[in-house]
Parts: structure tokens; C-alpha cells; sequence
């Protein structure tokens, strides 16, 4: 826990940095954002060749983020995935609760006046809850570092509030026995610009 509040620390001082550093030129509509989402999240495998398995859930997801220009923006943000994987088959007993918390980079591309399409890829770093037991033994909980991506098209309902859907993808999430797996989620919400 120390370790994350440092590293959150670190990143909020490097993003106050590059604000300050020269890198937007003045009038290029550069400025701080906070974004809110809420979306369903997958792990498919999860579930293979188990009976009784749920592998969705549904959370929230929180952004802080700077604006460089119209084109160019870093996210530091916190996703909750829910209970990503819920099984009660006979050999295998166990609920994960997982989230992470992100930095990334977007890349935008305004489409007219009012919409956008936009990409992101960015490095995650995920913590499992895990509770239960496959084939008698007890799970430990996971923690790691992953890669992550996403995309989505925004619609700029004012010059400071812009709606958003987009798709991601974190790679490798956790491991189960036996295999790891990517968790897909679709989220929608939308940022306020400063």
C-alpha cells in the first residue's frame, strides 16, 4: 500500500512537471482533466472447462489526466474490475476481486467540431483479492505489473465536458493455475476539462 501512495505520488509530481515544462505552447488548448466511468469488464478464460464459473463483473474507473494540445494527453487513473472470477465447481473454489491502478498515453483525433476518435496504451499495476481453493489448496493473492491498451470515440458536448466509450484490454491480469488471462472492459462516462 505504501508503495502504491509513493508511486501515485511520483507520477502526480511528474505530470505537474511536464504541465510547467514548456511542452504546450500558450492557446493550444492544453489543460488538467478528471474523467468517470463505469463499465463491464471479462475475463474469458477464466471459466474454461469449468461448469459453475461467472468471469464478469461491473466497476467504476476514475482519471486524472493533462492535455497537451487537441492531439496529445497522459491519464493516471484507478479501474475496479469487480469479482472477475466467481466459481463454485467441485475442484475448483475461488472468488477474485481485482483492480489496478494506470498510467497512460492518448493518442486523440478530432473528427469536426463535436467528436473524436482516440487511442491509449499505457502500463497497469494490478492487485487480485483472492479467496478460496483448487483442489484443496488455498489461492494467494497476485499482484503485478501488465501492459494495457484501449479505444474509444468521445462526443464534446461543451468546450469542458466530453462523453466517452471506450474499450480495454489488460494484458495477463493475474495468475490462476494453469494459465493467465487478458481482462476486456467497455466503459462509458465522461471527462471535465479545466
Amino acid at each position: 500500500m505504501i508503495k502504491q501512495k509513493n508511486l501515485l505520488s511520483v507520477l502526480c509530481a511528474g505530470l505537474m512537471g511536464l504541465s510547467f515544462n514548456g511542452f504546450a505552447a500558450e492557446g493550444d488548448e492544453s489543460g488538467f482533466t478528471v474523467g468517470i466511468d463505469y463499465g463491464r469488464t471479462e475475463a474469458k478464460k477464466y471459466c474454461d472447462n469449468i461448469v459453475t464459473c461467472d468471469d464478469t463483473d461491473r466497476g467504476p474507473k476514475f482519471e486524472v489526466g493533462y492535455d497537451f494540445n487537441k492531439t496529445f494527453g497522459v491519464e493516471l487513473g484507478y479501474t475496479s474490475f469487480g469479482t472477475i472470477f466467481d466459481s463454485n465447481d467441485n475442484s475448483v473454489q475461488i472468488k477474485q476481486k481485482s483492480n489496478a491502478v494506470t498510467l497512460s498515453v492518448l493518442g486523440n483525433v478530432p473528427v469536426g467540431d463535436y467528436f473524436g476518435v482516440y487511442a491509449r496504451l499505457g502500463y497497469a499495476r494490478y492487485d487480485t483479492n483472492n479467496s478460496g481453493m483448487v483442489n484443496g489448496v488455498a489461492i494467494r493473492d497476485e499482484h503485478g505489473n501488465t501492459p494495457m491498451w484501449g479505444a474509444g470515440v468521445k462526443f464534446n458536448a461543451t468546450e469542458q465536458i466530453a462523453l466517452r466509450v471506450e474499450y480495454q484490454n489488460y494484458s495477463d491480469l493475474s495468475d490462476m493455475p494453469g494459465h493467465k488471462d487478458d481482462v476486456k472492459g467497455l466503459f462509458a462516462g465522461g471527462i471535465y476539462r479545466f
